[in-house]
């Protein structure tokens, strides 16, 4: 059983795009607060983009001790909606998600998508876009970051094809 004074992380659900607002004015009224911030390729009518944003966009959490802090104080807080509740009560986040979730940013508190989706050779995949879409290959090898080698099937022949790396996806 948890002590009254021990402290835990809560979720904050924001206004719409309000999560640095929120964040900014917890810390204001001396809560310890926290907004994983995320990198992540999105595709926009000019290609592909590498954007920054929150990793839970509307939600940040807030280091809270019951019984100490005032719990209503979060709801008039600028940017805030309100703490997320299970019917009317206020439930913490596991033991250890926060810390989990800051110790995966990398150099520049960022929480890197991208790596985490880096397959290794020999992984069996389907190409999702491009004149190869939905063809089956073998990944032979990272050519930067961003391109792919894939072997290929091709008329009866493997031949490598440079492709992009988000256009590919493990079977």
């Amino acid at each position: 059983m948890t002590s009254l004074t021990a402290e835990a992380w809560y979720v904050v659900f924001t206004r719409p795009k309000n999560e640095t607002v929120a964040v900014e004015n917890l810390k204001n009224q001396g809560f310890a607060s926290y907004l994983p911030m995320a990198s992540m390729k999105k595709r926009r009518a000019s290609g592909m983009h590498l954007v920054v944003e929150p990793l839970f966009p509307r939600y940040v959490f807030v280091a809270l001790k019951k019984g100490v802090h005032n719990f209503s104080k979060i709801r008039s807080t600028r940017g805030c909606v309100d703490l997320v509740r299970f019917g009317f009560e206020v439930v913490p986040l596991p033991m250890g998600f926060v810390e989990s979730l800051q110790a995966a940013e990398n150099a520049d508190g960022l929480i890197d998508l991208q790596a985490s989706k880096q397959l290794e050779q020999g992984t069996r995949v389907s190409l999702q876009a491009g004149p190869f879409e939905g063809l089956v290959g073998e990944l032979r090898n990272y050519k930067s970051a961003d391109r792919v080698v894939i072997m290929l099937d091709l008329m009866g022949k493997k031949t490598a094809v440079e492709v992009p790396a988000d256009s590919v996806e493990k079977i």
